[in-house]
């Protein structure tokens, strides 16, 4: 009867994650009446119930000053698709939970600061296993955060940085070869090259899992290099210059059915990073605010 009891207290008090890899329970902090047991919260600011808790819990963290008795024991922490996390709220998540090994913030993280603010994440938690600061676009070059990752977070064995295109790739690089014990690595859209590729190879010889969704610029025989019980998702071969022309000439001359589904593919791997580059060439400030001065100049 006490075990059946202790059960039912565990399903009021938490949820249990999606990843197999996960088995602890997940703390709900609106639910929650015992804050010694708040080792896991997990919140997304996309859904109505969630962002409720979400900004409950944000509450909670204190600017300085005495930390809540809980404080020591959570170790992982996700506030997913939140935008309006602030900087200076993160500050405060890291002042307040000294143990996190667990840090999710998919496409919640602004672009603006984040050296700083992921310095300061890589100087407290140095025995980080996970980290997730993937975006949903990039921003100005910045490597200044990943470099302190690269420095301090030797332990690291999953990072998700997609749509990073702040960080440049000598800096993912880096942070490749100081992380030997990654077994997930997510690079969707990120600015890299065959570099990288030769970089994983030589450094991480335990990776189980590479994500390269939106990598034009990486060769198949860079790739064919890597360790074949690496899981390679959404790797796309994109056609160089010299082979598009070769793909237009055999057309040509053959004009058969094989011929054209090379051709399309091509032209479509092409026309998908026309518009990818075109997309974010718009989202950039930057580059809206000099068109406008560029327009303001000719007018006058």
């Amino acid at each position: 009867m006490a075990k059946r009891s202790r059960n039912n207290r565990r399903k009021t008090f938490g949820k249990f994650t999606t990843n197999p890899t996960q088995y602890l329970p997940l703390c709900n902090p609106a639910k929650c009446g015992a804050p010694i047991l708040w080792r896991r919260i997990e919140l997304k600011g996309n859904e109505v119930d969630d962002k409720f808790r979400l900004e409950r819990f944000l509450k909670i963290v204190p600017r300085g000053g005495r930390k809540p008795v809980y404080s020591s024991k959570l170790t992982h922490l996700r506030i997913a698709h939140y935008h309006s996390l602030s900087n200076k709220k993160i500050k405060g998540i890291v002042h307040t939970f000294q143990n996190i090994i667990h840090l999710d913030f998919e496409e919640s993280m602004k672009s603006v600061s984040i050296g700083k603010v992921l310095k300061l994440i890589a100087e407290s938690y140095p025995n980080l296993k996970y980290l997730n600061i993937s975006a949903s676009h990039g921003g100005f070059k910045n490597d200044k955060g990943l470099c302190a990752i690269a420095q301090s977070c030797h332990k690291l064995e999953y990072l998700n940085i997609s749509n990073r295109t702040e960080f440049s790739e000598i800096s993912i690089c880096n942070v490749i070869c100081s992380c030997p014990k990654l077994q997930q690595l997510d690079l969707s859209y990120c600015e890299i090259t065959d570099k990288t590729i030769e970089e994983i190879a030589r450094s991480c010889h335990i990776l189980k899992y590479l994500n390269l969704r939106g990598c034009y610029k990486i060769s198949k025989g860079a790739v064919n290099k890597l360790n074949p019980n690496i899981h390679i998702e959404n790797f796309e071969e994109t056609l160089s210059p010299p082979d598009l022309i070769g793909a237009v000439r055999n057309h040509l001359v053959q004009n058969n059915v094989f011929s054209r589904q090379i051709l399309a593919q091509g032209l479509q791997r092409l026309l998908d990073l026309s518009m990818r580059d075109n997309l974010q060439w718009y989202s950039d400030p930057g580059l809206a605010r000099s068109i406008v001065r560029s327009s303001d100049l000719q007018l006058g």
